[in-house]
């Protein structure tokens, strides 16, 4: 199935453009904090940024930001997108000698779990997604682990072919990521997916192809399968989106 050419170009040229975000949460030392962001990339369910401060992950911030319409999950005529994110990732960036973190949150809601108003340094885990398609959050007793591997909110463009036991092809269509590390990615398909199943994955922009297969899966009201993907033979060369982005911040 072929991608929506007026929706590709419409990502494409958003990831092109600086877009300001401003992000606000609370300090280990109990201090409110609010600051600029720089956006990195996007997608419906999250995003990337970069921030002079660190953010400990687990823990919860709110975002307002100018998402493009057909992203948000509410307040679509809205001219600023209100939601609160859990981070995933944060990762140190040096050079300069200043100090500049790239962070990696996940769309949670319009509002923050009740508990976040009693302790907003709670440490928090996703544990579903909604109705809405966010992600679902609830308490952490211990501190969050990093995973290894950094996400990137990047949309790339992948063909991805489901293999049957036989390796006979079962169906395929073109696909675009939410998010992509060098050991998986995170997608939105028409296929219907069972956990174990096994995908190509082929990516002509980044020279990549790989096996993948789908560790989880999750069904949306409209459809479609959200599923998450860890790459069998080959590792996703996000040098590449990075040596991207420096030519776009020049």
């Amino acid at each position: 199935m072929s991608i929506d050419t007026a929706i590709v170009n419409e990502i494409e040229n958003s990831e092109s453009e600086s877009i300001i975000a401003v992000v606000s949460g609370v300090s280990a030392d109990g201090e409110d904090w609010k600051e600029d962001a720089e956006v990195l990339n996007y997608a419906s369910n999250g995003f990337g940024f970069y921030l002079d401060r660190e953010c400990g992950v687990g823990n919860l911030v709110s975002i307002t930001m100018q998402m493009p319409p057909h992203l948000r999950c509410y307040d679509h005529d809205e001219e600023f997108y209100r939601v609160w994110g859990i981070i995933q990732n944060c990762s140190a960036i040096s050079g300069d000698g200043s100090h500049l973190y790239q962070i990696a949150a996940a769309f949670i809601g319009r509002e923050p779990p009740d508990s976040y108003g009693e302790d907003p340094l709670q440490n928090y885990r996703i544990c579903g997604v909604t109705g809405e398609g966010l992600w679902k959050v609830t308490e952490s007793n211990s501190k969050f682990v990093q995973r290894q591997e950094l996400r990137y909110w990047h949309k790339v463009e992948l063909y991805l072919v489901l293999v049957g036991e036989k390796r006979g092809t079962l169906g395929g269509e073109r696909i675009l990521t939410e998010n992509v590390s060098k050991t998986g990615a995170a997608l939105i398909t028409n296929l219907q997916l069972n956990v174990t199943d096994r995908i190509k994955l082929i990516s002509e922009e980044f020279d990549f192809s790989s096996h993948a297969t789908v560790c989880n899966v999750e069904s949306l009201d409209d459809g479609k399968m959200r599923a998450h993907l860890k790459f069998i033979d080959g590792q996703f060369p996000v040098e590449k989106l990075r040596t991207e982005r420096r030519k776009r911040r020049r």
